[in-house]
């Protein structure tokens, strides 16, 4: 004889019922939170090596810069950014030189980038043969990414070449109103190209970064953890009244995702180091903030960055 107060098994298909599209409500509406974070207009960098690659997001609209010399650090960042459900890559620019073509190289086959196309003329060497089927993009370009970001990016070589080394040099500026970050190949590179409007973010993907922070003016610099210390970057002496005022080092594997907002862009403050003032949280204005407005901070942040 069956207890009385034992539910029906249509009372226990109906919990399971229940439960279940409870959950599904609950994991769709997570997917969609977690795909408009990820398609929000964006810059990421990514730890490629001794490099940084470049990221820009505009809703599904996406352009790769893809650099550096460790293809398994360049894979690790990338898949922070890139899920298995929003793999897609509208353009892919490849750039660097001998072993700094190694992430490149290995993204150059992937099957959902749209237009692949070398960032100018590849230097002569084995990872650059491997290259050879794929034309350079011309050169300057603007790009309409998507229907709020802008991207500009142009090429320049020395006057002379003394070493064997690459020559040539890029700049890739990205704007949404009037918000700029400007990226540099290296260094070197801000004597190469005409001065533009202040911007709010300078980052530099390869060596020599202060060599361009002291004449960029900027808010935030952005350097591979390979091409400065912590220390050194906090001890940088400012070269001129507006300065940037905090700064990050992306480590290989790591991406730093900078999110446009009204106005600006929004900091994470968890990954800064405090260069001649204190990380924040929030937005970012485009017109650097005055000098005396900053407060020094005595004990920095270790310098990591999370996605």
């Amino acid at each position: 004889m069956s207890d009385p107060h034992e539910p029906s098994w249509q009372t226990t298909l109906l919990t399971v019922a229940l439960v279940f599209v409870i959950a599904l409500a609950g994991t769709a509406a997570a997917f969609v939170i977690w795909l408009q974070d990820l398609n929000a207009p964006q810059v990421a960098f990514l730890g490629s090596g001794k490099q940084l690659s470049l990221l820009v997001t505009d809703g599904p609209a996406r352009l790769l810069l893809a650099t550096g010399d460790d293809r398994i650090e360049f894979g690790n960042a990338l898949a922070q950014l890139r899920p298995v459900f929003a793999r897609r890559i509208d353009l892919l620019l490849l750039a660097g030189s001998g072993a700094s073509l190694r992430a490149p190289l290995a993204m150059s086959h992937d099957p959902h980038a749209r237009v692949v196309a070398t960032l100018g003329a590849l230097p002569p060497s084995a990872e650059a043969a491997e290259l050879a089927a794929i034309a350079p993009f011309p050169m300057p370009r603007h790009i309409q990414l998507g229907p709020s970001i802008g991207v500009t990016l142009e090429t320049a070589l020395p006057d002379s070449t003394t070493s064997g080394s690459n020559p040539l040099s890029w700049r890739a500026t990205i704007e949404r109103g009037e918000t700029r970050i400007v990226v540099l190949s290296d260094g070197a590179a801000v004597d190469r190209f005409d001065p533009g409007p202040p911007a709010s973010v300078l980052a530099v993907s390869g060596k020599d970064p202060l060599t361009a922070w002291n004449l960029e003016p900027a808010v935030v610099l952005v350097a591979s953890a390979d091409a400065i210390d912590g220390q050194e970057q906090r001890d940088a002496p400012p070269a001129r009244a507006d300065a940037p005022s905090w700064g990050y080092r992306v480590h290989p594997g790591e991406a730093l995702r900078l999110r446009f907002v009204a106005g600006g862009i929004a900091l994470p403050s968890e990954a800064a180091n405090a260069m001649t003032g204190t990380p924040i949280t929030g937005a970012l204005s485009p017109q650097p903030p005055p000098a005396e407005s900053l407060r020094r901070r005595e004990r920095p942040w270790r310098a990591r960055t999370r996605p």
